[in-house]
């Protein structure tokens, strides 16, 4: 790899301008052609084999109208006043009537109606009223634009004073929080953190407009993505997140490295081609690490996460290309202005043929001399900050916690004030009907309903619709808890595990329980599943590949085991903070909410793939001083402190930038961001500062013990090619 980097380091050195001029008309390009397609995003919840998967298919065979459900407009009358006040009837027919006329409108029953369909539509002390909405797109099919158009028709309520809110997935599709706000704090964090490393406003510049060019390029690739596969309303902002800071972190090396070597004497071009060719290697293998681990998602075999795991992995792959191509390029065009307008109060030294800094040498000193009492008080740390882990309850999103402005929220507390916090969680029962005698089958469905509406834990159950041709039917369960709640999930079990199947024994009826709620549920039960098995393919992915990078059994099985204390450690402070409640209030939320269900998953691929790059930079350094020595002692003390600077600073920048989108109204934002962040900062100070650095001590020559046989069977790789530029000048000294 490293000959292939090295030369690609020349070529774009060589044509510094035509690289710069290609990546700028390359992230235009994507930019408008995704914006010209549409940036369109779905929240497809298909679960092939579950409950809520085989009341959508029955309905969509049967009964397609019905098969998504209806969209509650909620309204409320200000100041205690009546929904059914002439100031507001005209105002509500008119709404009614908008959508109605909508041609992307199936149904609507109005709440202003006699029929006790219409008359369940208001609250009981009747200033809170829902117009029941159905509409043909699937959530899978909706757009963020179409969304807003369903909004808008509401307008003539608005403007009669009446407080409207649009709820299902009309609402949640809508209702994505702007990140822009985060994106800045995060830039300029960065920016700051650079100023402080580098010392000049140059060396700070360069990293930033790689990343973002290859931000802007990595984001435009993933909304034209979306127009192939349903990419999740929240996936481009986790690619943001994720984009961002590798973007920084990986330009931020290649800079370090460029001036370790012009500090050796290298001209700048050839100072830039051999950060591309040893920096470079630990970005695309670090790079890759992480694209694999986002990947390996899929064996969930669940859309959503599948979809969320490609969308960071084209950020990830857009910032790893940038810092090999556009990094290189801009170096060579700054030459010997890279430490030009230096910061007035930042002293730069000179660069050094070593980045070895004499207080992380110290550092590095004491952790292997007190190497025992350093993993045991680490562990120990560890496992506390890990024990919460314990009451993880793997949830589903709770409305009640976006912000009060958006169209989620305003739905689900008119709901939760008018109807009860059960409104919101609503089930929609889908029964296929297999007889031809309507005396019969009515008999049959009144049965089940009062089964249903008698069950532990529902508030009500309608009456069963039918359709035309009567081999369908629906009833909408309302349970007393909230889509949250344990208690809700617990219901769907109970539902399916008693209730119905001994309410349609010997009957012509089978039901299913689906709704959005029911198919949280099913999400969350199908990650339960199969979340091991996806930790268990990742951990061993990335052991084989520290094997074959590093050459030592030992190390890679450190390495490996770091990245599961991180990891965990991570997720036992997450669930202390979402579900315990420690800190809420600090990160903008009024109480506790449940980790959703593929938050931890995401935030292992995502946890292990970064872990693996902070892995890749500090035992590189470490390999290299051993093969140098053969003195494991020596190795983790120089390793250790000449890669303690810039992996501090580069593990800084992820964590602002992840921290920055804590500030994002999406409770789902926040909890992968308090986790990610989280874990960047256990990893960044506990474990590779002391943990990593005193275990590898401990074992001393044991961590490179690699058996002849599979040192002989595996490939070679060189992750950071300094043998092959010793290589280099060899040839070249013996000619």
């Amino acid at each position: 790899m490293t000959p292939v980097l090295y030369a690609l380091g020349h070529f774009c050195t060589k044509h510094r301008w035509i690289i710069v001029i290609a990546w700028v008309v390359i992230a235009a390009g994507l930019l408008f052609g995704s914006k010209s397609l549409g940036w369109n995003t779905s929240n497809n919840l298909t679960l092939p084999g579950t409950g809520s998967q085989d009341a959508t298919n029955l309905l969509n065979d049967r009964w397609p109208d019905a098969a998504n459900g209806s969209v509650p407009v909620v309204l409320d009358a200000p100041g205690g006043k009546l929904i059914s006040n002439s100031e507001y009837t005209s105002a509500i027919n008119q709404t009614v009537s908008n959508y109605q006329n909508d041609s992307g409108v199936i149904a609507v029953v109005s709440p202003l109606g006699t029929t006790p369909q219409s008359q369940a539509l208001n609250s009981k002390d009747g200033q809170i009223a829902v117009i029941s909405v159905t509409i043909k797109d699937s959530p899978s099919n909706l757009t963020i634009d179409e969304g807003n158009h369903l909004v808008n028709l509401s307008a003539p309520a608005t403007k009669a004073g009446l407080k409207v809110g649009v709820g299902s997935y009309v609402g949640n599709a809508v209702s994505n929080p702007n990140v822009d706000f985060s994106v800045i704090v995060g830039i300029v964090a960065a920016i700051i953190i650079l100023l402080f490393t580098f010392g000049t406003l140059v060396s700070m510049g360069l990293p930033m407009v790689t990343a973002l060019i290859g931000l802007v390029a990595g984001i435009s690739g993933v909304y034209l993505l979306g127009n192939l596969v349903d990419v999740p309303t929240i996936g481009p902002t986790l690619a943001i997140m994720i984009g961002l800071g590798v973007g920084v972190d990986y330009a931020l090396f290649m800079v370090s490295r460029h001036r370790q070597h012009v500090g050796m004497g290298l001209d700048y071009p050839e100072a830039a081609a051999r950060a591309t060719a040893t920096a470079g290697g630990a970005v695309v293998f670090a790079g890759s690490t992480v694209i694999l681990a986002l990947l390996c998602l899929a064996v969930v075999k669940v859309q959503i996460l599948s979809a969320m795991g490609y969308s960071a992995a084209v950020a990830v792959l857009f910032a790893m290309i940038s810092a090999l191509t556009l990094m290189p390029a801009l170096l060579a065009i700054a030459g010997k202005g890279l430490d030009r307008l230096a910061l007035p109060f930042i002293s730069i030294s000179k660069q050094e043929k070593t980045a070895e800094s004499p207080g992380w040498t110290a550092w590095a000193k004491t952790i292997v001399r007190f190497r025992i009492p350093a993993v045991i008080l680490s562990v120990i740390v560890l496992a506390v900050l890990a024990y919460p882990i314990n009451q993880l309850y793997l949830g589903q999103q709770d409305n009640g916690s976006f912000p009060t402005d958006t169209q989620a929220r305003i739905s689900y507390d008119l709901l939760d004030q008018g109807f009860g916090v059960g409104a919101n969680a609503g089930f929609l029962i889908a029964v296929a009907i297999n007889s031809t005698d309507p005396s019969t089958v009515q008999t049959q469905l009144n049965d089940l309903t009062t089964a249903l509406a008698g069950a532990s834990g529902v508030a009500s159950a309608s009456p069963a619709s039918v359709n035309s041709a009567g081999t369908a039917a629906t009833i909408t369960v309302t349970p007393t808890t909230g889509p949250s709640s344990e208690a809700t999930s617990t219901l769907v079990t109970d539902l399916r595990n008693t209730t119905i199947p001994n309410a349609t024994k010997g009957t012509s009826l089978t039901a299913y329980v689906g709704g959005q709620t029911a198919s949280y549920v099913d999400l969350a039960t199908l990650i339960g599943e199969r979340l091991v098995l996806t930790i268990i393919i990742v951990v061993l992915l990335g052991f084989i590949l520290m094997t074959m990078a590093f050459r030592a059994l030992g190390l890679a099985l450190i390495a490996s085991l770091m990245n599961l204390f991180t990891v965990a450690a991570a997720f036992g402070v997450t669930t202390a903070v979402f579900e315990v409640g420690r800190g809420t209030s600090l990160i903008g939320l009024n109480g506790t909410i449940p980790v959703v269900s593929y938050v931890p998953l995401m935030m292992f691929a995502v946890l292990f793939g970064l872990s693996m790059d902070y892995n890749v930079f500090l035992l590189s350094s470490v390999r290299e001083k051993w093969l140098a020595k053969k003195d494991p002692q020596a190795a983790i003390i120089e390793g250790l402190a000449s890669t303690g600077k810039i992996v501090s600073a580069a593990a800084l920048i992820m964590t602002a930038v992840f921290l920055a989108f804590v500030l994002n109204g999406n409770p789902i934002v926040k909890e992968f961001g308090v986790g990610t962040a989280v874990a960047i900062i256990i990893y960044a100070t506990l474990v590779r500062c002391v943990l990593l650095p005193a275990t590898v001590s401990l074992f001393g020559k044991g961590a490179w013990f690699m058996p002849h046989w599979l040192d002989r069977l595996l490939p070679n790789i060189s992750i950071e090619g300094d043998k092959y530029f010793e290589d280099l000048a060899e040839k070249g000294a013996s000619k």
